[in-house]
């Protein structure tokens, strides 16, 4: 027997602003900068403070309309330092030439409107690699916001193989897994080898990476001709697709460009945001004034109040950004002191993102969305800040330190090794014991993984 039942609970449901606002705070600087044009293009009621140096009858007619209105101007910079010397020179990281060869063989296909819509907005998601690092769902709801149409994420899976059949292959792959699958799978001649070389990639592709051939030869029940024939094939495979298409595929490395700079001067650590991170932003006088003439014609007030109203938040939201980066930045810096101060990995303090959310106040998700992509210039280089959050471990003595300490340890036992005779991982254990780091074999052998240091018998050397 049916019948209906009527509940009720309570559901957190984000609104568009708070989802652009997400968004924002995970933007790099080379995105910010973009997004601030997109939305200065797309708005006159907002406009950038070139030149601050303004006539004073016109700063005073201006904020003074503006505090009728309640709507503040913002000043988003440091303005104790002029804003040349906080900029930093800027290289476009986009590849112009990568995107137009993507977007010409789209336009091959025999496909309708709203699938060729679809693949184009894919295909923008595309990084200078070739890969789609964004998942389905989330270009879902970007499509949602921004097209204002419902895709599903079957519907992106389709044109996402699709665009995964283009040339060069590997593009729109998601990880290196499926970049190198989709590679071997494009290959005329599916020879024996190639058909090994798969089968390690879908079955083995974790002990592949960390080198556990002898684990490989077992699982697949191959021999080492075998497996070193595979191997031959996967080596000539890239690992970034992308990299060499385009007019812009035989220029050097694109730079990174820091979203904050730390510098240790006369026995004190500054720290600011780059200017390209807070820019001066504020809403135009000119609109403000033009919503005063037009108060008695509704509708085009209305329309001037709401581009006045998205100024605003788009104003509220980049300081909101900047204030958060700020905050977190500040607490890394605090934690890592003794590092930005003298740039030796052996003093990084072991720091995990739960602790940066604990001292901030802010949610774990919005630390790692700060953190993501995010750069820091520093004394000693520039460090992505995902550098500075590492495990931590004990020593004999009971003191908490970074397993990136061990990591140095570790590499440096092997490095003075007698190639000769190299170093089992128990004897790696005995030697960081002598150290005063106690550690078990199996993480030894985990830490060399990640290291990229082969077992011994592949390190020994006549």
């Amino acid at each position: 027997m049916q019948r209906q039942v009527l509940t009720q609970k309570q559901t957190q449901r984000l609104t568009p602003q708070q989802i652009q606002q997400i968004k924002l705070l995970e933007l790099p600087i080379t995105d910010i900068d973009r997004r601030v044009n997109e939305e200065l293009e797309g708005n006159p009621a907002l406009e950038e403070i070139k030149d601050s140096a303004l006539p004073e009858e016109d700063a005073a007619e201006a904020n003074a309309t503006i505090s009728d209105e309640g709507i503040p101007a913002y000043r988003l910079h440091d303005s104790s330092q002029p804003r040349e010397s906080r900029d930093w020179s800027f290289t476009n990281q986009s590849k112009p030439g990568f995107y137009e060869i993507m977007l010409t063989q789209l336009s091959l296909r025999p496909i309708d409107e709203r699938q060729r819509a679809v693949a184009t907005f894919i295909i923008g998601c595309l990084d200078g690699d070739g890969y789609l690092r964004r998942p389905l769902n989330e270009i879902a709801d970007d499509i949602a916001f921004t097209e204002n149409q419902i895709v599903s994420e079957l519907e992106l899976e389709e044109m996402l193989r699709m665009i995964q059949d283009f040339e060069p292959a590997g593009i729109g792959a998601r990880n290196l897994q499926e970049c190198l699958l989709l590679q071997l799978n494009a290959k005329e001649e599916q020879t024996k080898d190639v058909q090994l070389a798969k089968k390690i990639l879908q079955r083995s592709f974790n002990d592949f990476s960390s080198k556990r051939y002898d684990k490989i030869c077992a699982d697949l029940a191959i021999s080492d001709t075998e497996l070193k024939s595979a191997t031959t094939e996967i080596t000539k495979l890239t690992p970034r697709p992308g990299a060499g298409v385009g007019e812009d595929a035989t220029e050097a490395a694109p730079a990174i460009i820091p979203d904050f700079v730390v510098e240790y001067k006369e026995g004190t650590l500054q720290q600011a945001l780059t200017a390209r991170n807070a820019p001066e932003l504020r809403v135009s006088p000119e609109y403000i004034a033009l919503l005063k003439s037009y108060a008695k014609n509704k509708e085009t007030s209305s329309f001037v109040r709401q581009k006045i109203d998205d100024a605003h938040w788009f104003i509220d939201a980049i300081q909101r950004r900047h204030i958060t980066l700020a905050v977190v930045m500040n607490d890394i810096v605090e934690k890592q002191r003794e590092f930005f101060v003298t740039g030796d990995e052996a003093k990084l303090q072991p720091m995990v993102m739960r602790t940066i959310a604990d001292d901030t106040g802010y949610d774990l998700s919005t630390i790692s969305r700060v953190v993501s992509n995010k750069y820091v210039q520093t004394n000693f280089g520039i460090y992505p800040l995902k550098f500075f959050f590492s495990e931590s471990m004990k020593t004999e003595d009971g003191e908490e330190v970074s397993n990136r300490r061990i990591k140095a340890a570790i590499k440096k036992a092997v490095d003075e090794e007698d190639k000769r005779s190299p170093m089992s991982d128990d004897e790696i254990v005995g030697e960081l014991k002598k150290q005063g780091y106690i550690i078990a074999r199996r993480t030894v052998a985990k830490y060399r993984d990640t290291l990229n240091i082969p077992v011994a018998r592949l390190r020994k050397s006549s």
